[in-house]
C-alpha cells in the first residue's frame, strides 16, 4: 500500500474544513431564518445558528489538529527505531561480507 504524501493530507484537511464550515453555516442560517419567520423574531435564531455552526466547526478543527499532531509525534517516535533496525541490518551484512573475505584470504592447506 502506497504512503500518502503530506501535501495531500494538508489539502484534504483544508478542503474538509472549508466545506464543512460553509455547508454547516448555510444550513443553520436557513434553519434560523425559518424559525425567525415562524416565530416573528427576525435576527435571533439566524444569528444563533451562525454562531453555533462556527463554534462547532472550529471545535472539530481543534480536534483534528490535535489528532494530526498525535500522529506526527507517533511517526517521529517510530522513525528512530526503524533507523536503528536498518543500521543493525547493515552492520550484520558488513560482518557477513568481512567473514566471507577472510575465508577467501586464508591459504588453503
Amino acid at each position: 500500500m502506497a504512503k500518502k504524501t503530506k501535501g495531500f493530507d494538508y489539502i484534504n484537511f483544508a478542503l474538509s474544513f472549508g466545506l464543512t464550515l460553509a455547508i454547516t453555516t448555510y444550513i443553520l442560517y436557513l434553519g434560523g431564518s425559518w424559525l425567525d419567520k415562524r416565530l416573528g423574531t427576525t435576527p435571533i435564531f439566524m444569528m444563533l445558528g451562525i454562531i453555533l455552526s462556527i463554534v462547532t466547526v472550529f471545535r472539530q478543527l481543534i480536534n483534528e489538529v490535535k489528532d494530526m499532531e498525535k500522529e506526527k509525534a507517533e511517526e517521529t517516535a517510530e522513525k528512530p527505531q526503524e533507523e536503528k533496525i536498518q543500521e543493525e541490518m547493515k552492520k550484520e551484512d558488513n560482518d557477513q561480507e568481512d567473514n566471507d573475505q577472510e575465508e577467501e584470504i586464508e591459504p588453503k592447506e
